[in-house]
């Protein structure tokens, strides 16, 4: 049965309509870094590095290195849930000033990006960021210098998955190293995968009917994936919708975009015949 869209019921403590915060939900588990040796490195340089006079500044840059692969794929993955899967704003978004929340479904228009765009926008802001990560490394006497990075974006059943391909020349005292990022594939535990499903079928659910969708089958298809899915009317015309997690790690994940419509009434449910209704959360208990 379809029903009107209703709204979440919000903690205030938790979100705001107007500072919509959300943090990425992941378990990062990052290994050794590799010092690779390529053809055009001398024994003599390789020896260098391995040296124990320089192992401090070299553990220091693995570290700091370590780190910004770290750092960057986190908050791209955070970034991406705020921002409904886009790096870069689209044409058709709310704009709030230090980020921006696309709109999905615009009065008849259908603008959810899928699975791959959302892959290649991840990838696009980590090439981005981890350049400026990378350059504020300050190591005495060690010059870092780096190819274009170039990203590769999984997003699967329970994860997502992050190669780095960016090789990185490590030079101190006329010796050279080269480090490569791509030694050290990174991959976080993540609903990402079921959240897109979700949100595809609240947005196509507006093909069948442009101004209803079926609360009972979101709510049922939520309690399924441990998935919340929440509604909030901003203005007369548009929803902001919230799909969130919290089951992969103490804090929770979101990911948000924005419904317009042509013509709104008040919210009812169909199957009560009552209105006006409290506002309502949709998914597992929480």
């Amino acid at each position: 049965m379809k029903e009107r869209t209703v709204r979440r019921k919000v903690q205030k403590a938790q979100i705001s309509i107007f500072v919509i915060i959300a943090i990425v939900l992941v378990a990062a588990g990052v290994g050794g870094f590799y010092f690779v040796k390529t053809s055009k490195q001398s024994q003599e340089n390789k020896d260098f590095f391995s040296g124990s006079e320089i192992k401090p500044e070299m553990d220091s840059l693995q570290s700091s290195l370590i780190s910004c692969l770290d750092d960057t794929t986190k908050n791209s993955l955070e970034s991406i849930g705020i921002q409904g899967g886009f790096n870069k704003k689209p044409g058709k978004a709310l704009d709030l000033g230090w980020t921006f929340i696309p709109y999905y479904y615009e009065q008849g228009n259908f603008l959810m990006p899928d699975k791959f765009m959302i892959e290649k926008e991840i990838s696009d802001s980590i090439n981005g960021n981890i350049v400026s990560c990378i350059d504020k490394i300050k190591l005495s006497d060690i010059e870092l210098k780096y190819s274009k990075p170039k990203t590769k974006t999984t997003i699967d059943k329970g994860k997502v998955s992050f190669m780095v391909d960016m090789p990185i020349s490590v030079s101190k005292q006329g010796n050279s190293i080269i480090v490569q990022f791509k030694d050290l594939p990174v991959s976080y535990n993540s609903s990402l995968y079921d959240i897109l499903e979700v949100a595809k079928y609240i947005t196509d659910s507006h093909k069948q009917d442009p101004d209803m969708i079926c609360i009972s089958c979101i709510g049922k298809m939520a309690t399924e994936k441990k998935l919340y899915v929440d509604f909030i009317d901003i203005s007369k015309f548009t929803t902001l919708v919230i799909i969130s997690e919290n089951y992969t790690s103490s804090k929770p994940y979101s990911f948000e975009f924005l419904n317009k419509y042509k013509q709104r009434e008040p919210l009812v449910l169909k199957d009560s015949g009552m209105a006006p209704l409290a506002p309502v959360n949709l998914g597992v208990e929480k």
